[in-house]
């Protein structure tokens, strides 16, 4: 039940040119569609790095043919434990969270998180030490277009903003759980409404990330330079992001925490065998995946 701040967080920082790869991988941990959406993966990344790069042929064809093996390895190895992990979680909620399991599943997410980006490191240092000058250009531009429609956002007070995060919370409980009571509606709204507001700490650490890319960029750069320096933003992110983006994350997850408890606490039988039917359909179709 830990998965509307992780949503949330995803969201804020969704356009991280630094995640390249990674928003096409993720996506198919997403939704009911996940078999279609890994049958597209390659073409999902190229369309999203093409969209920061503006890409030349001969990267796209050296893209496409990386992706290739990239994506085989990832399903032959890391899709093995998602399924793990989803049927974890799925019995761990047939029987009712506990303290414990919640740090699990944070644990074990930053893993598969840190794994992801490992992957992925490689590949894209020799992409981005083919970019040139034009390309850079492209990307600063892009970003800002990005960082604009961001900062227009972020001009919302925050009663209104905080409002909107507490309707899409519900939105993606219902979703999981099916109808809510108006009681349970009423209460996971004010327990929303009552989660810490970190969305400008996000946005600034966001922003900080894209400039150590785009200095790494305007700089004399070899694979081994940019692999070093991606391992530092994205496999080792918990250990080098600014103190107030690890507070902040911090205390949104043992806020989420506290709140995912009491939410487990007050569903019904059927809302918690909706849940788990929707979360074994999932694993049924990572399943799926691997024997392809």
């Amino acid at each position: 039940m830990t998965l509307p701040a992780t949503q949330y967080t995803n969201r804020a920082g969704r356009h991280r040119l630094w995640t390249w790869g990674a928003a096409g991988l993720l996506l198919l941990l997403a939704g009911c569609t996940l078999t279609s959406a890994y049958r597209y993966a390659d073409w999902i990344i190229l369309w999203q790095v093409d969209h920061y790069f503006d890409l030349t042929s001969e990267q796209r064809h050296d893209l496409a043919l990386r992706l290739t093996p990239l994506l085989a390895q990832h399903r032959h190895e890391a899709i093995p434990q998602y399924e793990a992990f989803l049927v974890q979680i799925r019995q761990r909620l047939e029987r009712g969270l506990t303290s414990q399991d919640i740090d699990w599943a944070y644990a074990t997410y930053d893993r598969l998180r840190a794994d992801l980006f490992d992957r992925l490191v490689p590949d894209g240092s020799v992409f981005l030490t083919s970019v040139d000058p034009r390309q850079v250009q492209t990307l600063e531009e892009a970003l800002q277009k990005e960082n604009d429609k961001t900062a227009r956002l972020m001009q919302a007070p925050a009663p209104e903003r905080l409002k909107k995060r507490a309707h899409a919370t519900i939105d993606w409980l219902e979703d999981w759980l099916g109808s809510l009571s108006k009681d349970q509606e009423a209460q996971i709204r004010a327990w929303s409404l009552a989660l810490p507001d970190t969305q400008q700490v996000l946005v600034a650490y966001r922003q900080q990330r894209q400039q150590e890319l785009l200095t790494l960029l305007h700089q004399p750069r070899t694979p081994e330079r940019v692999a070093r320096e991606l391992r530092a933003m994205l496999v080792y992110q918990d250990q080098t992001a600014p103190q107030a983006y690890q507070d902040a994350v911090r205390q949104m997850r043992a806020a989420v925490k506290t709140m995912a408890l009491a939410i487990d606490q007050r569903v019904t039988a059927d809302q918690r065998h909706h849940a788990v039917t929707k979360l074994q359909r999932l694993i049924d179709q990572l399943h799926d995946l691997q024997a392809e």
